[in-house]
């Protein structure tokens, strides 16, 4: 059922026949910053790549990664468990579109007082109507936005990021002007981007909050 993959020189467990991690994930995981006392939301988490390459970089305080797919939430607790990050890295099973403070907060109850200082996220890249949907669930919710659209995930990063905190992002580098017309819409400024030359061209965002759009938690 299993397969493995290299991701940074390191080896994870992934589905052998369902959506494997790109080099996407890779690069965004050495693209984000992190503090060492800072928390990190890893959203659309799929196997727990990035956070855990993000911490063989640098050490964080906490992760928490976001997944949908009950097969991939159970991998990336694998892959946690591997590393020996279960005191780091925590994997919550939840739909971005429905998460709320309550669903995070039984995962380190000190989050809701500051929020999260990083949020990353390699999202599904293809709206639905273009391109042609993989007969594998798995992959199609993976790389088209059958369960989670570019705007859904942009208001995401406004409500769980704390005012001046950062989000990180891969996408196409083709929808480059809708993403930043999203940001700007959800009070971010972008302070860099990386291109990454490829097939289809991809691009890193890094955007930051310039205030928080809702109340904080109480």
């Amino acid at each position: 059922m299993n397969g493995a993959s290299p991701g940074g020189g390191l080896v994870f467990s992934q589905p052998r026949d369902g959506y494997r991690f790109s080099s996407d994930s890779v690069a965004l995981a050495e693209f984000a910053q992190s503090g060492t006392n800072e928390v990190i939301l890893d959203l659309c988490s799929g196997c727990g790549v990035v956070p855990i390459l993000m911490w063989q970089r640098r050490p964080f305080r906490k992760a928490i990664g976001v997944e949908t797919d009950a097969e991939l939430v159970a991998l990336a607790r694998e892959n946690v468990a591997h590393f020996q990050l279960e005191d780091r890295v925590q994997i919550l099973r939840a739909d971005v579109r429905s998460l709320s403070w309550e669903d995070l907060v039984p995962f380190s109850p000190s989050i809701s007082a500051s929020r999260f200082d990083v949020i990353t996220c390699n999202p599904p890249y293809w709206p639905l109507g273009t391109g042609r949907i993989n007969p594998t669930s798995q992959k199609a919710t993976a790389r088209h936005e059958i369960s989670l659209a570019l705007g859904e995930l942009l208001s995401a990063g406004g409500r769980f990021l704390k005012p001046g905190g950062r989000l990180y992002l891969a996408h196409l580098e083709a929808r480059q002007a809708e993403i930043l017309s999203g940001l700007r819409n959800e009070n971010f400024d972008v302070a860099r981007t990386c291109s990454l030359p490829g097939k289809t061209r991809r691009i890193l965002f890094e955007a930051r909050l310039c205030e928080a759009k809702f109340p904080q938690p109480g």
